[in-house]
């Protein structure tokens, strides 16, 4: 496994469609009843391009990602437009000393709630509140541990603010290029979120 801590240009992560997926098992059961299990402890991340048109640059930076990560060898970075911000989130109370934490993102429904881990945030944009005062420190863009200058104050409460990155890899080998016009291309390709890297 190989990670290129690298994005495609906006323009074309913009002509992705996000499709958040999940692994559920469900069993019917005689009565018509069901039972459903998670197969996973969250969800894994699609996109495709199957509605975009690319221009001629957009299409060869599609084409140079591909060749260039050996297809689904390399992951690399992906901004998913449909979430990629987190704001004020909380991080729970301050750790000892100054022991790193990490960043998360919860999903919230009624009673309800999911806490995603966040690994590939976006450096420039991560402040850390400490008590709702800006706690100084860095922020490791390949894990997403936050590690502050001086030690955390005990029992604070901390939060966060940031955008973040999916990590991602094609989905297949085989990415299709329609060119209808010279000038406009449809490439159909997708891409899938990896974890773990």
């Amino acid at each position: 496994m190989a990670f290129l801590d690298f994005r495609l240009p906006t323009r074309v992560e913009a002509g992705f469609s996000a499709i958040p997926t999940h692994k559920t098992r469900i069993k019917t059961l005689v009565g018509g009843n069901e039972k459903r299990n998670a197969g996973w402890t969250g969800s894994k991340r699609r996109y495709t391009s199957a509605y975009a048109g690319f221009n001629r640059a957009e299409r060869a930076e599609l084409l140079n990602a591909a060749e260039a990560t050996d297809g689904m060898v390399y992951a690399f970075r992906f901004k998913d437009w449909n979430d990629f911000r987190v704001e004020l989130q909380t991080l729970g109370v301050a750790p000892a000393g100054s022991t790193p934490i990490q960043l998360i993102k919860t999903y919230t429904f009624g009673p309800r709630t999911k806490t995603r881990t966040i690994t590939k945030p976006v450096t420039a944009t991560v402040v850390v509140y400490e008590n709702d005062v800006l706690k100084p420190g860095s922020t490791s863009s390949l894990t997403g541990l936050f590690t502050p200058t001086d030690p955390w104050t005990p029992a604070a409460v901390i939060s966060a603010t940031f955008d973040f990155d999916v990590p991602v890899r094609f989905a297949t080998d085989e990415i299709e290029f329609v060119l209808p016009h010279k000038d406009i291309c449809q490439v159909k390709c997708e891409l899938v979120e990896v974890f773990n890297e």
